[in-house]
């Protein structure tokens, strides 16, 4: 359906009059369709890049001619000193050399007027819109639908790897100064970096530059899409309200209707939380058991679990091997790694959906979730059978509201059982009671004596092994308990003379 691209007039100065930019395709009827994400693929004109240099609003960048970003740098001799120090190669906006530079510096530290986002998601090759990665397309289209899409579209021609742009109010922070602004924009970056599978390392320094002018190959194509300045806390509203993630905010309201809705939602997590608790003390079992080596239905080493015929369980085939994993790396003495982790899982889930995806297409995780799948599966291994334990998927934390929801319903139980105790002390329920306090008190005392002697071995074979003694944090890491534990153990440990001395 045609559509007049008229280009707003937000990032002007005051000084500037639409009638100066005019001529940017206003009116040009669109080529949008879905399999191109609803993006325009016009591609971007010399008048679109003088609008996005004005809503910098620099009068040089810095840039660098290739991906050897150390040539980005000049060393010169300061006058006074004579010491030597790198200075950043800077091109004025108005030069031809700009053109000259495939990658460039759009924001830094202390100022950024746009958002970058790097999605590391391959796709086909040809650098036009229809072929960037399935997963990136939809994500795009539902943020255009909603009217928030990237003002800018860059594609690798060869990867079908993409970077988008969105223009911003200009954020601002003194050097080494704290900036709420600044944060709200990390805040923001992250979130729809994680919702388009982003690259988590990408540090928002040199990206592809749109003034690009040179052939090369890998040259991204650019695609100018319109030049509205987005409200940073507002964007982040939505995106949230996308991911499905909760909304943060000092005066977030309630999420349920009624404090019965809350309970219930509570428990399902919960019911949830152990279903992933069983799912993991299973796996445990079955590498004590060491059934695996006579599993006649390993894939590549991965034990695949079918939904129904031709169908596998993706995710929790993935979350099963990466636990195995994790048990190995333990029993044969080795770090148990985010990388690792996150391999097994990547490998497991890639072997479910080549063998089982039934039509389905790959929905592997972000990586901010498959990290902490991965911490998570560290901490359940280092102490065995814990409830802490929760998968990638599992239940977000209770709110300081759902708590407070729980912790009444806890309080009419709680006086339901104190009557109880009252009139009969001596009655079937009052000793049952007592038993099972008895119980869960030696339990906690073993926990306890469990907890204090790997921390005593731990610390003694390093001060034997190497003559030093390990952090809190190292002991922290290795036995996965809190550091109020450690401190406890610790100095229980130097009271009876059990803990090594330097």
């Amino acid at each position: 359906m045609p559509r007049n691209k008229t280009r707003g007039t937000s990032i002007l100065s005051n000084d500037s009059s639409p009638g100066t930019l005019t001529g940017a395709r206003v009116g040009t009827p669109s080529r949008v369709r879905q399999d191109c994400a609803g993006l325009d693929d016009t591609p971007a004109s010399q008048l679109d890049r003088e609008k996005l240099l004005q809503h910098l609003g620099r009068d040089a960048l810095h840039g660098s001619i290739s991906r050897d970003f150390q040539s980005a740098y000049r060393v010169v001799v300061d006058e006074e000193t004579g010491k030597k120090r790198s200075v950043p190669r800077l091109y004025r906006t108005d030069s031809e050399k700009l053109g000259r530079c495939e990658y460039v510096m759009l924001t830094n530290k202390q100022y950024s007027a746009v958002m970058v986002i790097d999605v590391d998601q391959p796709g086909e090759s040809g650098g036009h819109p229809v072929h960037l990665n399935a997963y990136v397309k939809s994500v795009i289209f539902a943020l255009v639908q909603r009217g928030i899409g990237p003002a800018w579209a860059g594609i690798n021609p060869l990867s079908g790897k993409a970077q988008f742009i969105w223009l911003i109010d200009p954020v601002y922070t003194g050097k080494n100064k704290h900036s709420s602004n600044m944060e709200l924009l990390k805040a923001t970056s992250q979130e729809l970096g994680a919702l388009l599978a982003h690259d988590p390392h990408f540090a928002h320094r040199f990206s592809r530059s749109p003034f690009y002018t040179g052939k090369s190959v890998e040259a991204y194509r650019w695609y100018h899409q319109h030049d509205r300045v987005i409200r940073l806390q507002d964007f982040l509203r939505q995106v949230r309200e996308m991911a499905g993630h909760p909304q943060y905010g000092k005066n977030m309201r309630q999420q349920f209707s009624s404090g019965r809705e809350l309970i219930n939602a509570v428990k399902a997590r919960r019911e949830e939380a152990q279903a992933f608790k069983a799912l993991a003390e299973d796996v445990e079992n079955e590498i004590g058991a060491g059934l695996d080596q006579y599993d006649p239905e390993l894939i590549d080493g991965v034990r695949v679990l079918w939904i129904s015929q031709g169908c596998a369980a993706r995710d929790e085939t993935a979350f099963r091997h990466a636990l195995k994993t994790g048990h190995r790396l333990r029993a044969a003495g080795q770090r148990l790694t985010d990388a690792a982790i996150i391999d097994a899982y990547e490998h497991a889930y890639n072997i479910a959906q080549h063998v089982g995806a039934a039509g389905r297409r790959s929905e592997m995780p972000p990586m901010r979730d498959r990290q902490t799948m991965a911490r998570r599966v560290r901490g359940y291994v280092t102490q065995s059978r814990n409830n802490a334990y929760s998968g990638s998927h599992a239940p977000r934390k209770t709110s300081s509201s759902e708590r407070k929801a729980l912790a009444t319903m806890g309080r009419k139980g709680g006086q339901k059982a104190a009557q109880r105790w009252k009139t009969d002390p001596q009655g079937e329920y009052a000793q049952r009671q007592i038993q099972k306090l008895e119980k869960t008190h030696r339990l906690k005392k073993a926990q306890g004596r469990s907890t204090k002697s790997r921390i005593s071995q731990m610390v003694n074979d390093q001060y034997v092994q190497t003559g030093t003694l390990p952090s809190w944090l190292e002991i922290e890491k290795e036995t996965g308990v809190s550091r109020a534990t450690v401190a406890r153990h610790v100095a229980a440990l130097k009271k009876s003379g059990d803990h090594p001395e330097l």
